[in-house]
C-alpha cells in the first residue's frame, strides 16, 4: 500500500489540514447513513489535531452524538490521571461538542477492578464487535512506534487476523510501562490510517517509514485498507518548507 505525504509548514497548520480532513470523512459517512468510528491518539500530535477539532469553523457540521471513538492505546492508570490519553480528548474536543458517552469506548483502567490482561481483553471485543474503522489516527514517535508498539517488541509479530485486538503491554521503554494497545491487525482495518509527525526529533523516524528501511519501523508496518497518509510538518520531513499536498 503505497503512502501518501501531506507535508505543512507548522504543527499548527498541520493540525487544522487533517483537522478538516477528519470532518469531511464524518459529514460524508453520516451523510451515507453512518456512524463514523475513530480511532485517537495521544502525544503533542494528537492532542494538537484534537485541539484543532474543537475550534475548527466547520466542527458543528458534523453530528457528534453520532461519532464513535475508540484508542489506539492507554496507559495503565486509573481514570482521570494525567497520563491517560482519553483526558486529552476529554479536555480538548469532548469539552466543545456533545458526544454520547455510549460511543466513546474508554479503556478501563486500573480502579475498575479489572487487572490489565482483563482490561486489554475486554477492550479486545469492544473493538472486534466494531465493523468498521474510518480512520486510524497514529500519533509517530522519534522511534518510529505508533501506539504501544515500539521497535523490537514481540507483539509486532503479531499480524495473524485471528489475533486479539488489543494486548497488554507490561514492558513499555516509555513510562508508565504498563499500557493496553491496538494490535496491528486491528490498526490495519480501518479504511484510513493517518500517521502524524512533527519536529526534528521525528525525522529519522519519518525517513526510514517513507524509504521502508529494514527493519521496518512500527510505523512503516501499518497501513489502511483504503489510505495512508503521513501527515507531516517541515521538520519532520528535513524538507524545505512547501506547500501541503
Amino acid at each position: 500500500m503505497s503512502m501518501r505525504i501531506s507535508q505543512h509548514p507548522t504543527l499548527d497548520e498541520l493540525a487544522h489540514a487533517l483537522a478538516g480532513a477528519f470532518i469531511e470523512v464524518c459529514r460524508q459517512r453520516q451523510g451515507d447513513g453512518g456512524v463514523p468510528c475513530a480511532v485517537l491518539t495521544g502525544g503533542s500530535g494528537g492532542e494538537r489535531v484534537l485541539e484543532a477539532l474543537s475550534s475548527h469553523p466547520d466542527r458543528d457540521t458534523v453530528e457528534w452524538t453520532r461519532v464513535r471513538f475508540i484508542w489506539g492505546d492507554e496507559r495503565w492508570v486509573p481514570s482521570g490521571h494525567e497520563d491517560r490519553n482519553d483526558l486529552l480528548a476529554d479536555r480538548t474536543l469532548f469539552d466543545a461538542v456533545a458526544v454520547d458517552p455510549s460511543l466513546v469506548h474508554r479503556v478501563a483502567g486500573p480502579d475498575s477492578g479489572l487487572a490489565l490482561d482483563e482490561a486489554a481483553g475486554a477492550y479486545a471485543a469492544v473493538v472486534h464487535g466494531i465493523d468498521r474503522i474510518d480512520v486510524a489516527l497514529n500519533g509517530v514517535g522519534p522511534d518510529g512506534h505508533i501506539a504501544s508498539l515500539f521497535p523490537g517488541m514481540d507483539e509486532l509479530q503479531i499480524v495473524s487476523d485471528e489475533a486479539p485486538e488489543a494486548l497488554p503491554i507490561r514492558n513499555s521503554p516509555k513510562p508508565p510501562p504498563e499500557r493496553v494497545t491496538l494490535t496491528l491487525p486491528a490498526l490495519r482495518r480501518a479504511e484510513r490510517v493517518w500517521l502524524i509527525a512533527a519536529g526534528t526529533a521525528k525525522a529519522e523516524a519519518v525517513g526510514r517509514t517513507i524509504a521502508r528501511s529494514a527493519p521496518l519501523l512500527p510505523a512503516a508496518r501499518v497501513f489502511g485498507a483504503a489510505e495512508t497518509v503521513l501527515w507531516a510538518d517541515t521538520a519532520a520531513l528535513g524538507a524545505p518548507s512547501a506547500s501541503s499536498s
